[in-house]
């Protein structure tokens, strides 16, 4: 470690927040040569009606010189746990569960018990209603809330890994992260950067990618932008 605090031993590159207006948005291209791992940290704030994909490239320039797909496989997004009681039925990992009576949200099941649901958000807020029913889609299993949901700053892996591209659903007010390995880019090609594409949506989005693992360590960190400049859109 460089020093104690986190600071000191990480790149930072921000994803302006914005509202995007129904286009569509890149990152600048982020440099990994002296890193070898990025966290890429997406903040949503409204959404609209459709749903938006993002999606990783890589490069071998900071001007998008051999633009292809990267594949990446690990995905988080924030989670919630809803206490429940009153159960009927074993519900299914992986199902859709959909709330009758209040608001109509509907969510992605990570885990369930006999006491509670740990679920990714798929429609509407985070905001459960007390005492409704909620329904698995695939199971047919219910149960009844007992509060409103809480622990929103928990994260949990995807049931599916994506190959090259995810979804960030109309939900509002969620988190995602995606984790990259240098070594999982084209490198022996020459390929060293790598870029995040918003596809078009009207959602208010934000975030960081944090590059860890420097192969160099100096104050400030090197640079992983270069002769780049944060713009509303590089696309």
């Amino acid at each position: 470690m460089f020093g104690k605090e986190f600071a000191q031993n990480a790149g930072f590159v921000m994803i302006p927040p914005q509202l995007f207006n129904d286009a569509a948005v890149d990152t600048e291209w982020i440099s990994m040569a002296d890193y070898g791992h990025a966290t890429v940290l997406i903040a949503v704030g409204d959404t609209s009606a459709a749903a938006c994909a993002v999606t990783v490239n890589e490069a071998t320039t900071n001007t998008g010189t051999g633009e292809q797909v990267l594949t990446y496989t690990q995905l988080w997004s924030t989670a919630q746990k809803l206490v429940i009681n009153t159960v009927s039925g074993t519900f299914s990992i992986g199902e859709t569960i959909t709330q009758t009576g209040g608001n109509t949200n509907t969510a992605e099941l990570y885990r369930a018990s006999k006491d509670y649901l740990i679920v990714r958000h798929l429609t509407n807020g985070t905001t459960w209603s007390d005492g409704a029913v909620i329904t698995g889609g695939t199971s047919s299993a219910t149960a009844v809330m007992d509060g409103t949901g809480q622990d929103e700053d928990t994260f949990v892996t995807t049931n599916t890994a994506p190959s090259s591209t995810f979804s960030i659903p109309d939900a509002t007010f969620k988190g995602y992260i995606i984790e990259i390995d240098a070594e999982s880019l084209t490198v022996s090609d020459g390929y060293d950067h790598i870029q995040i594409a918003f596809a078009s949506a009207a959602n208010i989005m934000g975030g960081w990618v944090i590059l860890t693992q420097p192969r160099q360590r100096s104050i400030p960190m090197p640079s992983a932008l270069g002769n780049q400049k944060y713009v509303a859109t590089s696309a």
